[in-house]
């Protein structure tokens, strides 16, 4: 019988330790998953970007949805200019006296991809939308207008919600410990991400 009690009471010491255990450890390897996941999405996150300032350095908008985006910065192209400044002299008949002229020269030099140019030949424009290790999710991407001051000013917003990046992972670490990450504002006139 006392024997019996001892081997319970080693499963239970055993149970109760690994149970301990796996409170400690739990948050420390859903901390440590979480920091490689958050890396993968800002950098996606950051290619977002590029892209909407590209899209809005040729259309002077953001793109609202990856529809409209993703065609523009595959096939689109930068126009490559350049600008001269020079003085020349003429002569003023109303003061009848030579002066100077400052004149600006705006020349076209050539095009260049959008794609080339900011990502590199072999980059998949298809991945720009999805959330990395999210099983297929899409970015909420949104862009719009909204006033500052006086001013009307574009705006655009890519959203990677924390449910979708930390997807299998414990769920309430993710409800109490993790944000949903996002680059641009919908609200305000920035372009930084919320991880700056």
């Amino acid at each position: 019988m006392e024997k019996k009690i001892r081997i319970g009471l080693w499963i239970l010491v055993i149970g109760l330790s690994y149970s301990l255990y796996s409170a400690i450890m739990n948050p420390i390897r859903f901390n440590k998953e979480k920091k490689l996941r958050s890396a993968d999405v800002i950098e996606r996150l950051k290619e977002v970007r590029k892209a909407q300032i590209a899209f809005k350095e040729v259309n002077r908008f953001y793109a609202r949805n990856f529809n409209e985006l993703i065609p523009l910065i595959d096939t689109g192209e930068f126009t490559i200019v350049q600008r001269r400044d020079e003085e020349f002299k003429y002569y003023n008949e109303v003061y009848r006296e030579h002066q100077l002229k400052d004149t600006t020269y705006i020349d076209t030099l050539g095009f260049a991809s959008i794609k080339d140019s900011i990502f590199g030949a072999g980059f998949n424009l298809e991945e720009l939308r999805f959330i990395p290790h999210a099983e297929g999710a899409e970015l909420e991407l949104r862009a719009g207008r909204i006033n500052s001051g006086k001013l009307k000013v574009h705006v655009f917003e890519a959203r990677a919600p924390k449910e979708k990046y930390l997807m299998g992972l414990d769920d309430d670490l993710i409800k109490n410990t993790a944000k949903d990450l996002v680059v641009g504002s919908m609200n305000s006139v920035k372009i930084n991400g919320n991880w700056e």
